[in-house]
């Protein structure tokens, strides 16, 4: 049986954000303000999926019973915030920044009862 894990989240998000810089050097040349908004709106639109990948990820390790092989890893919450600084949303910043400490807590009040 095939399941999706952590790993294949990562991948996916590590494609979106390279996706993400490949249009961002292509950005360079451009003049015209209609192609200058349509790269803005690619690169928005990756970084958004990004973030819904590690929501997703992070829903998936929760309901699971904090199954190792979903459990994001900060490389991940890193290459989201990444994608979503360069998109420059800093709301959706603001939201990976509150995941992560969720993340955290979940955590560690595993460990306690342990």
């Amino acid at each position: 049986k095939c399941r999706p894990n952590a790993v294949a989240f990562t991948a996916a998000i590590k494609a979106h954000s390279a996706a993400m810089k490949a249009t961002l050097s292509s950005d360079e040349g451009v003049e015209s303000t209609a192609q200058n908004n349509v790269l803005t709106q690619q690169i928005g639109a990756s970084a958004r999926r990004c973030e819904d990948l590690l929501q997703q990820l992070c829903l998936m390790y929760q309901n699971q019973g904090n199954d190792r092989s979903l459990k994001p890893t900060s490389v991940t919450f890193d290459l989201v915030n990444k994608a979503l600084t360069q998109a420059k949303d800093w709301e959706g910043v603001e939201r990976v920044k509150m995941l992560r400490s969720e993340a955290i807590k979940m955590q560690n009040n595993t460990r306690r009862r342990k």
